[in-house]
């Protein structure tokens, strides 16, 4: 394995995001819970804003999913014990609306996260899109900014990331829509947003389907700024769950593709929904609770098609900007809570190291490795898939400017043999000290619980280099992130 030192892409921030829903124990319960002696005086908990911190979140997107597509965001800001009592209709349940649009955007800022908004065009309006947006965004003596004036909040929130819809082409969505008819909405929705607030950036449903994401590209993407996707996948099977995230590059391949082809340079994807998910059924949980939970257990083996993911988000930096890990808490969440204690799960370890051990300046790398082939690569019914040439080992290289720190992050997908990797960076000036943190447990299966919370996490070890050229052993089902220090500036 070579290392090259040549900048060959910048990777965005907001690759790292997350995303909240009202769902289960999402918010209520989860992010904001009144009732928890762990909770702050605005009900928010402690300690998961400590563990959200840790990751450096950099992009949050709420209110849905799909609940957004029946969310009147009027209902949910003024005096909290004024606001309506409401059904969830779509995940079940209440909705207090305790938690708005005024608690997100200080959620986002004690976290130190990037709002992003998903507009409601099921049951809404244009209208009531605007008003939103001038609520949020405006210094204007107009209805809805003297209204958020008026209930404490002088400055304007700035938002500047606005999605218009969520998953319109499903026939479970309320507001399930055509192409032809959410390109149009899409195109006017924009249109006029960005007339009102010339600063937004505005996120396209697209369905991981060419005709649909072709005809939306066509009609309205010289307004747009995003081109959404979103991919949940997941087996019981090891090597078909981390095979997964090949199968995710090549939907993104495809989107991209259709990108180049309607010449829409300024247009990037956001992977604005993508987790494993393949325990819970939230149909069934809803017949049998009245309520979906969605609460899935993940195993080291769902941490690796993560940090797989990731991997695959370093290689299409140029053009995927954006991504949010459905979803941050309880529900499909990479932490847990209870009324005592927060848990992290092997995926939460993932986003630490890439988050905090990896740069943001990608580098050349060649690997050579053996491959594999893999018939299923997906559950829920939707990924269904042979992939061919699934590599053992992957990686990405870079550079961390604020370190001078050359950073290799390596996935080790043999499940029970380690790997002797002989690693060449003769082509940089690196000192003769590097760390090394290892992701990995007992078995691929192994999680994390309240029983035992460190089951799977992360052994940090410091090492000698003995020359340019060295080997490092990488454990069966495990990754790895090397941080060597660079003695001068990076040359190229």
């Amino acid at each position: 394995m070579k290392v090259w030192g040549v900048r060959t892409g910048e990777i965005n921030d907001n690759i790292y995001g997350h995303f909240i829903e009202h769902l289960g124990r999402c918010i209520y319960g989860g992010i904001y819970d009144e009732s928890s002696p762990r909770s702050d005086r605005r009900g928010f908990r402690q300690d998961v804003i400590e563990a959200v911190k840790k990751i450096q979140c950099p992009l949050l997107r709420w209110p849905g999913g799909n609940f957004a597509s029946s969310y009147h965001w009027e209902d949910g800001v003024g005096p909290v014990n004024k606001r309506p009592q409401q059904l969830n209709y779509v995940w079940g349940g209440l909705e207090s609306n305790r938690f708005g649009t005024d608690e997100f955007i200080d959620y986002c800022r004690t976290v130190g996260a990037k709002p992003y908004i998903t507009i409601n065009l099921g049951t809404g309006t244009l209208d009531e899109a605007i008003c939103w947006l001038e609520y949020c965004n405006l210094d204007t003596p107009t209805k809805y900014a003297s209204m958020r004036k008026e209930f404490g909040h002088q400055e304007p929130y700035r938002v500047k990331y606005w999605g218009i819809g969520n998953e319109t082409y499903g026939e479970w969505q309320v507001g399930h829509c055509n192409v032809s008819e959410y390109a149009e909405k899409l195109r006017q929705y924009a249109q006029f947003m960005k007339l009102v607030d010339p600063s937004v950036q505005i996120i396209a449903v697209g369905a991981d389907d060419p005709e649909w994401d072709g005809m939306v590209l066509e009609h309205a993407g010289k307004v747009i700024d995003f081109v959404s996707i979103h991919q949940y996948v997941g087996s019981e099977g090891y090597y078909e769950t981390v095979a997964s995230a090949y199968y995710v590059e090549q939907r993104l391949r495809l989107l991209e593709s259709l990108i180049k082809h309607a010449g829409l340079n300024h247009v990037k994807i956001a992977l604005d929904e993508w987790n494993v998910w393949y325990r819970t059924d939230p149909t069934r949980e809803m017949a049998e609770t009245g309520m979906a939970s969605l609460e899935e257990p993940y195993a080291l083996k769902d941490a690796l098609f993560a940090a797989g993911l990731l991997l695959v988000l370093h290689r299409m930096c140029d053009v995927v900007q954006m991504a949010n890990l459905a979803q941050m808490v309880n529900v499909l969440g990479m932490i847990r809570t209870n009324s005592e204690a927060v848990l992290v799960s092997p995926i939460y370890h993932v986003f630490d190291l890439f988050v905090n051990h990896t740069g943001r300046t990608r580098l050349g790398l060649e690997i050579m490795t053996e491959r594999y082939s893999v018939r299923e690569v997906g559950h829920c019914g939707c990924l269904h898939s042979q992939l061919d040439n699934v590599p053992y080992l992957d990686g990405s290289a870079t550079h961390d400017a604020s370190h001078n720190t050359l950073c290799l992050a390596l996935v080790n997908y043999h499940a029970e043999e380690s790997l002797d990797v002989m690693l060449d960076v003769s082509d940089l000036h690196v000192e003769k000290r590097a760390t090394i943190h290892e992701l990995s447990g007992p078995s691929a299966f192994a999680v994390n619980d309240f029983e035992d919370p460190d089951r799977v996490q992360v052994a940090t070890k410091r090492f000698s280099l003995s020359s340019s050229r060295f080997a490092i052993r990488l454990p069966p089902s495990s990754l790895s992130v090397l941080e060597i220090p660079l003695m001068g500036a990076l040359d190229r």
